[in-house]
C-alpha cells in the first residue's frame, strides 16, 4: 500500500471517528441543555451532564427526586468522572449512586452490579473490614488532595447529591 493511501485512509478514519463522536456529543449536549438546572461538562474524552441539588435530602429521596427529573442519581465510575465532578462541585458532601441497602456488597444503582474494586472507592475502609457493619450508602467528599473520595454513611442522613442525564 502506498505512503499516500495510507495516509488518506487515516485521515478518513479518524473523520468517521470524530464525526460520530460530534454526533454524540450534540444528542447528549441537546438532552442536557432542554434540562435548564443541568449543566453540561466534558473533560478529556468524558462528557455527562449533571445537577447539583442544592437543596438537602436523605439517599432514598434523592434518588427519588433524580428519577422525577428524568435522571439518575450520579454514579460516578471512572477517575475522569471524580476528577470531572470535583472542578465543578468540590467543596460539598454529594449522595451518589453507590450503596448496599438490602444487599451483601455496594452495587451502582444505574446496572446493580457490585463495585468489586472496594479499597480505590472507601480508602477509610480496611479491606477486612466486613461489609455488614457499614452503613449502607456512600457520599462523595473533598479530602485535602483536592479530590473526591467515597465515604460510607447512615441513608437517613441529608446531604446535597447529583443528578446525572444520560
Amino acid at each position: 500500500m502506498s505512503y499516500t493511501l495510507t495516509i488518506c485512509l487515516l485521515i478518513a478514519l479518524y473523520r468517521s471517528v470524530d464525526s460520530i463522536d460530534k454526533r454524540q456529543s450534540t444528542r447528549l449536549e441537546t438532552k442536557c441543555r432542554k434540562n435548564k438546572d443541568y449543566t453540561y461538562l466534558r473533560y478529556r474524552n468524558t462528557e455527562e451532564c449533571w445537577k447539583w441539588g442544592e437543596n438537602y435530602l436523605n439517599y432514598t429521596n434523592a434518588i427519588r427526586y433524580c428519577q422525577e427529573e428524568g435522571a439518575l442519581l450520579g454514579t460516578i465510575k471512572t477517575e475522569n468522572e471524580r476528577t470531572l465532578i470535583w472542578r465543578f462541585f468540590k467543596n460539598r458532601i454529594l449522595w451518589n449512586g453507590l450503596d448496599k441497602i438490602n444487599k451483601p456488597t455496594f452495587t451502582w444503582i444505574d446496572d446493580n452490579k457490585p463495585e468489586k474494586n472496594f479499597s480505590y472507592y472507601f480508602p477509610d475502609v480496611p479491606a477486612s473490614q466486613d461489609l455488614r457493619a457499614l452503613p449502607d450508602c456512600s457520599t462523595l467528599e473533598t479530602l485535602t488532595d483536592d479530590k473526591f473520595h467515597f465515604f460510607t454513611k447512615p441513608c437517613f442522613v441529608k446531604f446535597s447529591y447529583i443528578c446525572e442525564i444520560r
